[in-house]
């Protein structure tokens, strides 16, 4: 039982509502791809990577917390609460208990808020920003800017990631270990989707 704060209840459905919005968006950038709107399809794979690891964040956050000492005060639990609505916390969330099986180069890209600034450049025309000023310096940035492959390495990343989910479920490995129910979002029809799948990330392996 959860003693005070968000109830656990509302924790569940926001982690297994996160997973499921995640395939969405992930979904909808395939889409986007085999179209080939690469700016809008890269811009909604980050929001699915996002979204994908809130869902985790969460998942964690109940786990460590009812395997150690407990749920942590109401002032902490806010604070990591507001953590959830902060873009590039939740990219470096993505790959934060793994870094090393990430190419550095990536590590560092999600570290300095390049990706962040990269979606953002991938709906928007506009001038760099720095240090709080305009840079009229700067060259004009345009959605065009965003190539095929880097909406493909990103939509990868994540389809690697799914498919990993779906295969451990299905040798019964259960992936998810906080969030109720969040198994359940993946299904056949969910796998057969993401194998059709033929790019590669390169972005994450064992040999960094």
């Amino acid at each position: 039982m959860k003693p005070e704060g968000i109830s656990k209840y509302k924790l569940d459905k926001i982690a297994s509502e996160s997973l499921r919005n995640s395939l969405r968006l992930h979904f909808d950038a395939t889409l986007l791809f085999h179209n080939e709107s690469y700016p809008s399809a890269f811009q909604l794979a980050i929001f699915a990577l996002e979204e994908f690891s809130k869902a985790k964040w969460i998942d964690h956050y109940i786990w460590s917390s009812e395997t150690n000492e407990g749920y942590p005060d109401m002032e902490f639990e806010q604070e990591w609460l507001k953590l959830l609505y902060l873009h590039p916390n939740k990219q470096w969330n993505f790959i934060a208990r793994e870094t090393i099986d990430y190419s550095p180069k990536f590590v560092s890209f999600i570290q300095n808020r390049g990706l962040e600034e990269k979606k953002q450049n991938a709906i928007y025309v506009g001038l760099a920003r720095s240090k709080g000023k305009v840079d009229i310096s700067s060259r004009v940035s345009t959605p065009w800017r965003i190539k095929k492959q880097d909406a493909a390495q990103i939509i990868s990343l994540l389809n690697s990631e799914y498919l990993d989910i779906c295969q451990r479920i299905e040798r019964e490995e259960f992936y998810f270990e906080g969030g109720a129910h969040m198994d359940n979002v993946f299904d056949y029809k969910i796998f057969k989707k993401l194998l059709e799948w033929t790019h590669k990330s390169g972005l994450k392996n064992s040999g960094w």
